[in-house]
Order: structure tokens, then sequence, then C-alpha cells
């Protein structure tokens, strides 16, 4: 087959989405020789494109996601590849593009805690609703987590039986660190000796407000415990970042060291003595992931589909329930055989998910779609 990788949101700002893109195409490379590929980018992911195999060719396309010309201008490029298939790794395709095509639906945030000018605009909430309608044409639809695929067909009432879960996994930068690896990643970025750690968008559904409520009650009884904060702020919600702003005035020891590169995001993981993520809601939640693999105790959410990826090896809690948020951090803190208890599940845990595993159950799907 001639596939069509619509890899968009390849550069290392994109977050998550890159994360997924990147090691999609990495992996089937490894492990397929058989189908050629096509990865889709633009001009701002070329300078971080680096993949080179026989059956791979770069297609460079001056059309960026969420813009019209995705819908006018895109559906001719790839008409014109003749390509057998095409995957769009996000949920946002072109709805003119009749040829077969997969699509990757991460979550329904959009849909549930939409914000700045989605939530706003009438004309972005009927383009996200009319996009979204329109991926029940998909050959197949894949997603992260039995909780989206519930989702999908609870909210949006989309035929189970197209859906096809594929979990994320964890790169292997993202490893237990030295301890001389971990002072210096400290030194250099001007991190607290101790801290708990957030990363992620600096979102109200993500807990940010609930983790910064935590940390000043926990601060209380632990005065040098600090919160490192990283991702950087959303231009459309400006009042977390003033939030933020105001905490970290209040107490220096809330560091915001910004978008780091990968590797000093691995050290910043294993440094710190418990991630936290009281999220609201995540389609998967691949932060835990890199923190399990890190060496590091888990706080997070009971709430959609972390359960399912944190299974026994964190401590979940209700992200509404401030009291029980600190206090499971409080236990971590003070409880050094439950901390280690849960480095040492995390560790087993993650081995359970992988990006190579993600890529050939995404691999099957293409050739699903082939046979049929």
């Amino acid at each position: 087959m001639k596939i069509g990788l619509d890899l968009r949101f390849w550069r290392s700002g994109t977050g998550g989405l890159g994360r997924y893109s990147r090691n999609l195409l990495k992996e089937l490379l490894v492990i397929d020789q058989e189908n050629s590929y096509t990865a889709i980018i633009t001009p701002d992911d070329e300078p971080e494109f680096d993949l080179h195999a026989p059956n791979l060719t770069k297609l460079v396309v001056p059309t960026v996601h969420y813009s019209m010309s995705e819908q006018t201008k895109l559906p001719r490029i790839l008409k014109a590849q003749n390509f057998d298939l095409v995957h769009f790794t996000n949920f946002n395709h072109p709805i003119l593009y009749r040829r077969p095509f997969v699509v990757t639906i991460h979550d329904l945030i959009m849909h549930l805690y939409p914000t700045g000018a989605q939530k706003k605009s009438l004309i972005r909430k009927i383009a996200y609703r009319w996009t979204m309608r329109d991926c029940k044409r998909a050959k197949k639809i894949i997603v992260p987590s039995e909780s989206t695929r519930r989702d999908l067909v609870g909210m949006l009432h989309y035929r189970h039986d197209k859906i096809v879960i594929t979990p994320e996994g964890s790169e292997k930068m993202f490893r237990v660190h030295t301890e001389r690896e971990k002072i210096a990643v400290k030194e250099r970025l001007g991190l607290p000796k101790k801290y708990l750690l957030f990363v992620s968008r600096w979102e109200a559904y993500k807990g940010l407000p609930a983790l910064l409520t935590a940390h000043e009650k926990l601060a209380e009884q632990f005065p040098d415990l600090g919160l490192v904060i990283c991702g950087r702020s959303d231009t459309q919600n400006p009042q977390i970042a003033e939030l933020v702003k105001q905490k970290q005035a209040a107490n220096p020891n809330i560091v915001t060291p910004g978008f780091v590169s990968d590797e000093d995001l691995a050290a910043i993981y294993s440094a710190a003595l418990t991630y936290v993520h009281p999220s609201m809601y995540e389609g998967f939640g691949i932060m835990v992931l890199e923190a399990f693999a890190s060496g590091v105790p888990v706080v997070t959410s009971n709430t959609s589909s972390l359960p399912e990826v944190v299974g026994d090896a964190g401590v979940s809690v209700d992200p509404k329930n401030l009291d029980e948020l600190a206090n499971a951090i409080e236990k971590i803190l003070i409880n050094k055989e439950l901390a280690e208890e849960l480095v040492a599940k995390g560790l087993e845990r993650v081995k359970q998910y992988s990006w190579r595993q993600m890529a050939a159950s995404t691999l099957a799907v293409y050739r699903d779609v082939a046979s049929s």
C-alpha cells in the first residue's frame, strides 16, 4: 500500500500529539518494510524531521491544522498523491477528502472542556462538530483507551465495531536518572531541591488550580517543598497564568521552567518527589507513564482514562476534593515505604505499554482496511 500519514503535529512544541506522531512513524518504519509511507508535514515541522528509510517519502504542505486551507487545499494535495490509505493522526481532517482513510481521536477534550476561541466562536463550534461527525466516515477510528471509545459511543453515537484501541507508550529517554544527573538539572534550571511536578497544558480542567491549592496547604507542613510546573501558559487561558503568577509571588518555590527539551524533561521527572496530575479528563494520560518510567510516585485522578492507565501503580483521588488530593501527596511524602512501593509498581506497570506495540496495532488496522 501507499499510505499517507498526516503528521502535521510533528514538531516538539505540539506536546502529546507530536509525540504520538513521531513515535508512530518511527516504529512503523522499524516493523514494516512492505508498505510505502509518505510523511505529510508543514514547513514548521521540517527542521525537526530527521527520519530516513527506503520506503519513506516526505511531503511538505502549506496547510496548518484547524485552518481553511486544511479544508480547501489539502484535499486536492492528497488526491494528487493517489494514496491507497491516509491516516489522519488527529480528528481534524479535510471533510471533502473522499478516498479511504482512518483517523485517530485522542479524546473529547474540545467537546467537554472548550476554552478560548473554541468556547466563544460559533463558527469554531460548528466546524468542530461537523468535523467530528464526518470522522464517522473513516474506515476505522483509532483511540488510545477504552475510556475514549466509551465516550465516542456514548456521547457521539459512533459505531463500537469501527473503533480500535491502540494504547500509547513511554520513550526510552524517560528513565531513572542518577543522583548526579538529578542535581545537575536542578542547578542548571534553578529548580527546588524537593518538588512536586506537573507536566501539561495550563488549563483549569487539567487540575492545575487544584494542585496549586494543595501545594499551598502542604507548604505549611513542608516549607521547603517546591512545585515545578512544566509547559507554558495558554494565551486562551490567561486566568490560569495569572493564578500561577500570584502563587509564585507568595512562594518562590513554585518554578515554571517553560517548555523544556525532552532530555531536560526526562531528568525533571526523575528528580521529582511525586508527580501529580489531578486532571478532570484525559484521553490517555501519557505523562503518567513517563512518570512511572522515571521512577516517581504518581498521584492522579480517578476519572476518564486515568484509572485504566494507572491500575494500582499510583494513588487515584477525586480531583474535585482538595483535601483528598493534599492528603494523598502528604502520605507519599512522609511514608518512604509507600513511595518505594509505588515506584516499584510504576516501573512494572509501564512495561505493559510500548510505542512499538501501538505501531503494530495500527499497522494491523491498515491491513484490515486494505483487505476489506
